[in-house]
């Protein structure tokens, strides 16, 4: 029982370290960074500015995670390694944490801006703010969203899977929340259109040619993905990889 406990705890150490150095580095950056335009900037503007620029990079940091997270399950991933699946894994939990780090930071930064018109109320309840209610409402209703898939990532890989992946679904209505909110919530929304238009158009992409790819798999296999010859079909071979691309499957790996 020690034994299989011991590569358990050292997997979760692991990953929990590597979650923590995501989120400090982000944050420690976000600070430096505000720290460094202070002096430069009036201090009745400051909590906005901070609000602003955590709320950007918490959005570069959610798109990340959505590209990376269906990548990991897209078809194409066997032809087209992109790192290790535990790596991915890895890298997709840190992502995660440091995306509702970042989240936190913006919205505590906007709702103690007394300028802000969003306040405590309407930072955490949707249709509160009295700033640009709407996009505003989006942006919260994406966070409880955020934070019910990440509470619920621990059923990944165990008895409730299933439950976990019909939630694990609601990311990419997230994104889209988190989008709009960006694009109208934001006085700098006109100058950052292109980093939205960018970012948008590569989370459609990856998930259209993954549904694409999926969908021609199953036509040219009716019978399943597995394939007896030589020439294996590209998903027949990633069965091990896939079960490392969930939490539970690492921690199974781990135990080999």
């Amino acid at each position: 029982m020690r034994r299989i406990a011991l590569p358990r705890a050292r997997a979760a150490l692991s990953l929990a370290a590597t979650a923590l150095a995501a989120s400090a580095l982000a944050v420690g950056a976000g600070t430096l960074a505000a720290r460094a335009v202070a002096p430069t900037i009036h201090s009745r503007y400051f909590t906005w500015i901070t609000g602003r620029a955590l709320g950007i990079a918490a959005y570069l940091s959610l798109t990340a995670l959505v590209l990376l997270g269906t990548w990991m399950r897209h078809p194409w991933r066997f032809s087209r390694p992109l790192l290790h699946g535990e790596t991915r894994l890895r890298a997709h939990a840190a992502l995660g944490v440091a995306t509702i780090a970042l989240v936190a930071g913006h919205l505590a930064s906007l709702a103690a801006d007394r300028y802000a018109g969003v306040g405590w109320l309407g930072a955490l309840v949707p249709g509160m703010s009295h700033y640009r209610t709407l996009p505003v409402a989006l942006g919260v209703v994406a966070l409880v969203a955020l934070v019910v898939i990440g509470a619920t990532a621990a059923l990944a890989g165990s008895s409730g899977t299933r439950h976990w992946l019909a939630i694990h679904r609601m990311s990419l209505l997230a994104f889209a929340s988190v989008w709009l909110h960006g694009m109208f919530a934001g006085t700098d929304a006109r100058t950052l259109r292109p980093l939205y238009a960018v970012t948008g158009l590569a989370v459609v992409a990856v998930v259209s040619t993954r549904h694409a790819a999926r969908h021609t798999l199953s036509a040219t296999t009716p019978d399943g993905p597995a394939v007896t010859g030589p020439a294996r079909h590209p998903d027949a071979g990633g069965r091990a990889d896939r079960a490392k691309e969930t939490p539970g499957g690492a921690r199974a790996g781990a135990t080999r």
